[in-house]
């Protein structure tokens, strides 16, 4: 009987234990649950903080950056807060710095209630915060962008360095600097791949260091739309704007022939001229108030013979020769008369041809002009329409004026050039006066030049060439084919409101650009071959390569070139061309515009070989076209604003690229907001 009440006992407290077992296990479910509850609402308040953490922030960020004053941005963060039924004391706000852009941080904290969790602590909230910075990017617009979301975006290898210090390096691709040894220093980097740029250690706020803000965005063409832009290019529509090669004069002479020799003459005048002379120097004087037949004149060695005009004419001539020694000048005073040459007008070793006219003559030269001897053939001022020749020493056939060996011509200004053919230019030497002079000197002439068989409008081959002006009312400067110069050489183009050349430049030697829009159906090749400066050009007296004041060049790309190694280059600068200087107009419809490729042109621009002198102020914008630069090619602005745009900027092999642009806008578009936190 009392072993039972024992074991009852026993049993009794085992029952108990168990219970009290029960009520702690049942205590620890409990709190374990109300934690898995409260922690799963706690995270849902803490994703609602940090939307609205991150609104707060990027919104505080955005009237920061329109008002510069961090008290207006924190009213308007307290503002937002208070619309999401929170109050001020909710939002924390701060104001600090990172690589020298401001930001805005907002942390957002809430209590969360505690209800089942009592039963493990005695507080009654749980606080949850969540945190989110933005950050207003330097105000610094793109001035080396590369717009192709594809491909390596901005790329630089082999030692190139990139100097942007007042704008952005952007790129909807890819910015990579292959190993520290390249540098880009720039105050913003924009980007819009999907991993952020590095090596760090190539990347520097300035030359002293310092890290650039990095914001992944896009960057919109600057210049889509642009309507400057847009009505360069139009001028490519077809038709190209009139520049098919002028028709050549028709001219024929009946006249006789006349030889003049140092002590006789053959022949006979013709009726409208007498002279009274019997030896060299010979006067020849005509008279006709209508049309006259003068026909062929002939100089032998060492004679002077001297041609009085008067009268209206027309005078109509054959073939003018004159031989070694030897000189004849047309002399008149009269006002617009009209003078025809039905043969070549060919000078050789004489001592010289000129034309004394009278203003506004109008001078039918059907078969061309030529000098090839010491003896120079001048032009007064007057309206030349000129046929072609393929006599010798012009390369082929189609040109109308041919300069070789010690010749020298020279038109008087203003004056108006029809040309049915092109012009060939290969005087020796580099002389104080050009070898060929167009109209030199004057602001208003007119040219209309066609091109010869080979191609060419001007063939430059060696010395000296000049035009005047053309920016008088109704000027033209026309070409029918390439402009191609030699190294070498020295070329200075008129200054002209459109230059249309329906060919591609191909330049080396001192090439000197006159003010204007220049509309080139084809590429632009500088210094490809035979590149190399000029160091006494008459129309510097310095060493020059390319220049150009108040240019804009529009290139087509209707043709291309390879440009060392580059295939398909529509624009080369290279080959030892080391003296490049190209500015942008000021004003007027290209303004801040030195470069303008269509979008239709997928051809590269390449700066390669020993270019290493360049500078370009204004935008260079070829949007669809790849930029190269290589072999320690250097371009820059010298102070002034370089906005460089391609599908792609690649640079390789000690190359340098610099631009000191404060903004032609784009790219960043000014200062951009970002959340980074």
């Amino acid at each position: 009987m009392g072993s039972r009440n024992f074991c009852r006992r026993i049993a009794g407290d085992e029952r108990g234990a168990i219970g009290v077992l029960a009520a702690f296990v049942l205590v620890s479910l409990l709190g374990v649950a109300a934690l898995a509850l409260e922690y799963g609402h706690a995270l849902l308040q803490k994703s609602e903080n940090q939307r609205l953490a991150d609104l707060a922030a990027f919104s505080g960020g955005l009237v920061y950056n329109s008002s510069g004053s961090t008290t207006t941005a924190t009213s308007a963060i307290d503002n937002l807060v208070a619309l999401n039924g929170l109050s001020a004391s909710n939002a924390a706000v701060g104001y600090p710095t990172s690589g020298g852009n401001q930001q805005v941080q907002v942390q957002i904290t809430t209590q969360v209630p505690l209800m089942l969790a009592r039963v493990l602590t005695t507080s009654t909230t749980l606080p949850v915060s969540a945190t989110a910075v933005a950050q207003v990017n330097s105000n610094a617009p793109g001035c080396i962008i590369a717009l192709s979301s594809s491909g390596s975006g901005v790329s630089l290898s082999g030692g190139a360095k990139l100097t942007a210090s007042s704008c952005a390096v952007a790129s909807n691709s890819t910015v990579t600097a292959h190993a520290c040894s390249n540098t880009i220093t720039t105050p913003a980097v924009d980007y819009n791949a999907s991993t952020a740029p590095s090596p760090s250690c190539a990347f520097q706020k300035t030359s002293s260091g310092g890290s650039p803000s990095f914001s992944k965005t896009t960057t919109a063409d600057p210049l889509a739309g642009n309507s400057a832009v847009t009505a360069a290019v139009a001028r490519f529509n077809s038709p190209f704007p009139p520049v098919a090669a002028p028709s050549a004069p028709s001219v024929s002479s009946t006249g006789g022939s006349v030889t003049f020799n140092s002590s006789s003459k053959s022949g006979t005048l013709p009726a409208a001229c007498s002279t009274s002379s019997t030896k060299s120097p010979w006067t020849v004087t005509c008279s006709a108030s209508s049309a006259a037949q003068l026909g062929s004149i002939t100089l032998g060695g060492g004679v002077s013979v001297t041609v009085n005009l008067s009268g209206n004419g027309p005078f109509t001539f054959g073939t003018i020769t004159v031989g070694g020694g030897s000189s004849i000048t047309f002399n008149s005073s009269t006002s617009g008369a009209t003078y025809n040459f039905a043969g070549t007008v060919n000078t050789g070793s004489s001592n010289g041809l000129t034309f004394n006219l009278g203003s506004g003559s109008i001078y039918n030269l059907a078969a061309g002009v030529i000098a090839q001897g010491s003896a120079p053939i001048s032009f007064t001022a007057g309206t030349f329409n000129i046929g072609t020749t393929s006599t010798s020493p012009c390369p082929t056939g189609g040109y109308s004026i041919c300069v070789a060996g010690s010749g020298r011509i020279s038109f008087a200004g203003p004056s108006t050039f029809a040309l049915a053919g092109g012009i060939y230019q290969d005087a020796s030497g580099m002389p104080p006066t050009p070898a060929l002079s167009l109209g030199y000197g004057s602001t208003s002439n007119s040219f209309n030049i066609g091109k010869g068989s080979d191609g060419n409008s001007l063939n430059e081959a060696n010395g000296a060439t000049l035009f005047g002006g053309a920016t008088g009312t109704g000027d033209l400067f026309q070409m029918a084919g390439n402009l191609t110069t030699s190294g070498g050489t020295c070329v200075a183009l008129s200054a002209a409101a459109e230059h249309d050349i329906n060919g591609s430049l191909a330049g080396a030697g001192g090439l000197s650009l006159g003010a204007g829009i220049y509309t080139i159906n084809g590429y632009v090749a500088l210094g490809n071959s035979s590149g190399g400066d000029v160091s006494n050009c008459p129309t510097s007296g310095t060493t020059t390569g390319l220049s150009g004041l108040g240019v804009t060049l529009v290139i087509s790309g209707a043709s291309t070139v390879t440009c060392n190694g580059v295939a398909t280059s529509t624009f080369c600068l290279g080959a030892g061309y080391s003296t490049v200087d190209l500015t942008a107009p000021s004003s007027g419809t290209t303004a801040q515009l030195a470069v303008i490729m269509p979008s239709t042109n997928t051809g590269a621009a390449a700066f390669t070989t020993g270019a290493t002198n360049t500078q370009i102020s204004g935008a260079f914008y070829d949007p669809n076209g790849q930029i190269y630069m290589s072999v320690a090619a250097a371009l820059g602005d010298s102070g002034a604003c370089l906005e460089l745009i391609g599908s792609q900027v690649t640079m390789t092999a000690g190359s340098a690229l610099g631009s000191t642009c404060a903004g032609l806008g784009g790219g960043s578009s000014g200062t951009t907001v970002s959340l980074v936190q």
